[in-house]
């Protein structure tokens, strides 16, 4: 009962905890949360316009299609509602045709729907159709079932107020303050990198004392955790670059917006991999002890190799949080150089040992250059982009 009760409790101050950052960001100018209120409002004012046009048409008992096809083409960004708005009029035209040029002739029945939904999947599977290619085949079934079909008025009627949604969405989420994403990917993209660094550091101070291994679950819900960072992150910015094409607020104000963090993201996706590679390596190193070992040492590795991999990861993690943050150049080009001479150091000292025949431990010695060869990539990766990430001082949301 009383652990129920801290977890019930818990749960309900995440909750708390998540309202009040919804209501802090609302205070922000331009934040994430405003945005989504701004969307919303648009949605509802675009539903409000098509059907006040679809009622002057008088398209009678189709113009309930206009406001539900305006609200879903209020999308995230000016692009996804041009092209989702033409594709949705092109699949409920395509639909239409379908069950008027059957239904015409044959009415509702069996053989009427074996000649109206193989086309219709067929349409629907073609690829600039996109995600509204599913809407050829329900139009046409929709029309065909309602009976619909052999009335040439509501056809016309429903293609129509199709369209007038579709418009009145364009021209709302267009016009009235266009989606622009410019804080979101850069906050994304740093939090992806604090937490690369923080499971960095957390391996190393793991390993620096003892091989203690007793993190490592935690350390294996850090490396799922870093993969949807990583995939808020790709999407935010995705986001930013798609959200700029056909947006009158970037052609008013060109120079407007934070630098574009795709050279960081790269990095960091890259580096990832390999991160997510030592924590399945050190998964191995947890298991019993063999005799003569100390107390949760690995019998495979040496405690000398697990200290200085451990300042390697320190090194790495400092290095990675000085280049996301844009530190000062020349202090984060000397965190580089110094774990550029440690993992010179450990390789060295391995080659003498295998030189001299002085392996202690010689069934870890893959296991030892395999963790050793994932540090050396994360390093090569961020020295190869030292010179190519943009300047990152206050972004503007």
């Amino acid at each position: 009962m009383g652990d129920r009760w801290r977890h019930l409790t818990a749960s309900a101050e995440r909750q708390v905890a998540y309202v009040r950052a919804q209501l802090a960001g609302l205070a922000r100018p331009d934040s994430h949360q405003r945005l989504q209120v701004r969307q919303i409002a648009k949605a509802t004012l675009a539903a409000v316009l098509a059907w006040l046009v679809a009622s002057r048409l008088s398209l009678s008992q189709a113009a309930w299609i206009a406001p539900a096809t305006a609200v879903i083409m209020v999308h995230a960004t000016v692009y996804q509602t041009l092209t989702n708005g033409l594709r949705r009029v092109a699949a409920v035209a395509t639909g239409v045709i379908l069950a008027g040029a059957v239904g015409y002739v044959m009415g509702l029945g069996v053989l009427s729907l074996v000649l109206i939904v193989p086309p219709a999947l067929l349409a629907a599977r073609w690829r600039r159709m996109g995600r509204h290619g599913s809407d050829v085949a329900t139009t046409a079934v929709l029309m065909l079932s309602f009976g619909a079909a052999s009335e040439e008025g509501y056809l016309l009627g429903y293609v129509v107020a199709t369209a007038i949604g579709a418009m009145s969405g364009i021209s709302v989420n267009l016009l009235l303050w266009p989606p622009l994403y410019r804080d979101r990917p850069v906050l994304a993209v740093r939090r992806l990198g604090r937490e690369t660094a923080a499971l960095l550091g957390a391996m190393a101070e793991g390993l620096r004392d003892g091989w203690d291994l007793s993190e490592l679950p935690e350390w294996e819900r850090q490396a799922v955790r870093l993969d949807e960072h990583l995939a808020a992150a790709t999407t935010a910015v995705a986001d930013r670059t798609e959200s700029r094409r056909y947006n009158l607020r970037l052609r008013l104000h060109p120079r407007s917006g934070a630098a574009d963090p795709s050279p960081v993201l790269r990095l960091l996706t890259s580096a990832a991999a390999h991160v997510h590679a030592i924590v399945h390596a050190l998964s191995y190193l947890d298991h019993p002890a063999a005799p003569g070992t100390g107390p949760g040492q690995p019998a495979d590795v040496s405690d000398d190799y697990a200290r200085d991999y451990a300042d390697l990861l320190d090194l790495l993690a400092e290095a990675l949080a000085s280049k996301v943050r844009r530190g000062d150049p020349a202090h984060t080009h000397e965190l580089i150089g110094r774990a550029q001479a440690h993992a010179a150091r450990i390789h060295e000292r391995m080659t003498s040992e295998i030189r001299h025949g002085e392996i202690e431990h010689p069934g870890g010695w893959a296991l030892s250059g395999s963790l050793l060869t994932d540090a050396d990539r994360i390093l090569a990766i961020l020295s190869d982009h030292q010179d190519t990430l943009p300047g990152y001082g206050r972004a503007k949301t």
